[in-house]
């Protein structure tokens, strides 16, 4: 159930520069503006002799932070200002002046992708799955990922569902037993 909060606020793509998106991270916490940064986790090796390895969170996406706020282009162009790290929201369209929002449902989708527990989970430019064949699904097996809704493609030889926001898509590994189709 959606609160009146969130049906008037929207989300942002924002892009950073240089994979500063943890400085962002920081800055928009300490103005308490509400954000999402996609994590996952990495094997780094804890001794030299590469015997332990150690598993940490790392961003999954860089140079890309989503920021929940109303919209209003006024108030995006005074915290870009502001912030002492460089960055830009996406636009709607290339040659508009509005900037690209996400809406809290595809939003709340896309985080639940986003879930570091998950493996086998790959970020992509939703610009290479322009051209392909997909079918609407949702995920009727039960676990972490029941319910979730998503295009049934296939990418480098493998079935994923991709969950597509601006900026990004999150392609989680399934199985189409796991999936039925939806319009």
């Amino acid at each position: 159930m959606m609160t009146d909060e969130q049906a008037t606020t929207e989300w942002l793509p924002v892009r950073t520069l240089y994979n500063k998106e943890l400085y962002l991270a920081d800055f928009l916490l300490d103005e308490q503006i509400e954000y999402f940064l996609p994590f996952k986790y990495e094997l780094v090796d804890a001794k030299t002799d590469g015997v332990e390895c150690v598993r940490r969170l790392v961003p999954a996406i860089h140079n890309l932070v989503f920021i929940h706020h109303a919209y209003d282009r006024q108030w995006c162009i005074e915290l870009m200002r502001r912030c002492p790290v460089e960055f830009y929201f996406f636009k709607r369209e290339r040659a508009g002046l509005d900037y690209a929002t996400i809406s809290h449902r595809e939003m709340e989708i896309f985080m639940r992708a986003c879930d570091p527990r998950l493996t086998g989970t790959r970020f992509i430019d939703p610009e290479l799955l322009r051209e392909k064949k997909f079918t609407r699904v949702r995920v009727v097996k039960p676990g972490p990922l029941y319910g979730l809704e998503g295009d049934f493609i296939r990418f480098g030889g493998r079935h994923y569902i991709a969950v597509r926001v601006n900026g990004s898509a999150a392609l989680l590994k399934v199985s189409w037993t796991w999936c039925e189709g939806i319009e």
